[in-house]
């Protein structure tokens, strides 16, 4: 079977901005919404060598050269990092044992990076969430410089309103605690085209983002600035928790794969730990320093919505230890019971409970019932309306109300839909 080809051309450096443009085969083109990748540091990149600059090039792309067969061929490589591309798709094949990862990816040549004299410090993936603040309260005597990234930009010089807000509430919290950060602006989250999932998702069980790209992205963005700044670890929060056996682009085995620079590492950080051992984590922190501790868990959004499964999920689990939500950047007015109420009775149709409260519902509910005799008796209520209210019966219900009243939308966006996927 022919393989087909992925191809960097050029990796263009001005100043702050990296761009590479590559070419495609005819036969995967119509994955790509682009054939240019950029990534905005917020710091000269022109120094730092194109063996490492190719490292999230190759990254990015590398699962989808695995799942589509393909080749990825680039002029000059990390020879560190290169070493370690077989340990990282030995990791995801586990991960996707039903699905042969195939492709390779070639480079001419294969430099061999040091770092120079190490920094102090380290570079922690930081997005403003749960799993990231447990990781710093954890590790903060490793200085961490806190590092975001947001790759849904179109171009370096768009905006987004919940990616700009997350910049600005970052560098606020990293001040109020005397911490640097830094932030990158890239396109990499929507180079490929939905047409991936709408082929592939089915194959591999998941998502190109949420089952491949968004780990290899992160880390990979950052050995840059880390090479930059002589930086030797990098720090990613775990996403799933030890026993946890489902897919995910950010797993131990795969982010610890990761090298860079002869000495650089990559370290993966609270996998033994359930997301409500995180919160118990953040609110004994918050108990300690005694003053709010805002934290965002809302994707997509510049504030706590205090509307989605995910943010009742975080406060729910708040509660759970006893301890006001609203200490964390959820701003709700009056009783907790009411407002949820009120929220299910207007969108419970459009949020999504079946995976959450498997994987984290029963440690919350074992939770309020260890710390129920410490609780408000506003925290009291809600536990109790929380721990016997029948979400499924509401979630049933709902969609037939929202069915109802939204039949000749819901006709009208599929028949939109079909036409644009048979384009």
């Amino acid at each position: 079977m022919k393989r087909n080809n992925i191809i960097l051309n050029k990796i263009d450096v001005n100043h702050n901005v990296v761009k590479y443009t590559f070419d495609v085969s005819p036969e995967i083109s119509e994955y790509f919404t682009s054939t240019t990748l950029f990534i905005e540091y917020d710091t000269d990149m022109s120094d730092v060598p194109p063996s490492i600059l190719s490292i999230p090039f190759v990254s990015i792309f590398m699962a989808f050269a695995w799942i589509t067969n393909s080749s990825l061929w680039v002029e000059e490589i990390d020879s560190t990092f290169y070493d370690t591309i077989p340990q990282i798709k030995s990791a995801y094949q586990d991960i996707y044992y039903n699905y042969p990862l195939k492709g390779r990816i070639v480079s001419a040549k294969f430099i061999k990076n040091h770092l120079n004299s190490l920094n102090n410090s380290s570079l922690m993936l930081f997005s403003g969430g749960a799993d990231c603040h447990t990781s710093l309260i954890r590790l903060f005597d490793k200085n961490p410089i806190l590092f975001n990234i947001q790759g849904w930009y179109t171009s370096p010089e768009s905006t987004d309103y919940a990616a700009d807000a997350d910049k600005r509430d970052i560098i606020e919290f990293a001040n109020n605690h005397s911490l640097n950060s830094a932030h990158v602006k890239s396109n990499f989250a929507h180079i490929i085209s939905p047409r991936f999932d709408k082929k592939f998702n089915k194959k591999l069980g998941d998502s190109w983002w949420h089952g491949f790209v968004h780990s290899l992205a992160f880390i990979s963005i950052a050995i840059p600035y880390a090479c930059k700044f002589s930086i030797n670890e990098i720090i990613i929060a775990s996403s799933l928790t030890t026993g946890q056996n489902k897919p995910c682009a950010s797993n131990s085995t795969t982010d610890s794969a990761f090298k860079y620079a002869f000495s650089g590492e990559v370290l993966h950080d609270g996998f033994e730990l359930s997301r409500q051992d995180k919160i118990h984590i953040i609110c004994d922190f918050q108990k300690k320093i005694k003053q709010p501790y805002p934290m965002r868990v809302c994707s997509f959004n510049d504030h706590n919505c205090c509307k989605c499964e995910k943010c009742l999920r975080t406060i729910a689990a708040i509660v759970a230890e006893a301890t006001d939500p609203r200490l964390f950047g959820f701003e709700i007015n009056g009783d907790l019971t009411s407002h949820w109420q009120s929220v299910l009775d207007e969108s419970v149709a459009l949020m999504g409970f079946k995976n959450e409260k498997l994987t984290h519902w029963p440690f919350i509910h074992k939770k309020m019932k260890e710390n129920f005799y410490k609780m408000t008796n506003e925290q009291k209520k809600f536990s109790n309306w929380f721990m016997t209210f029948d979400f499924d019966k509401a979630k049933r219900k709902g969609l037939i109300k929202y069915y109802r009243k939204n039949f000749f939308k819901i006709i009208k966006r599929k028949l939109l839909l079909n036409q644009l996927h048979n384009k």
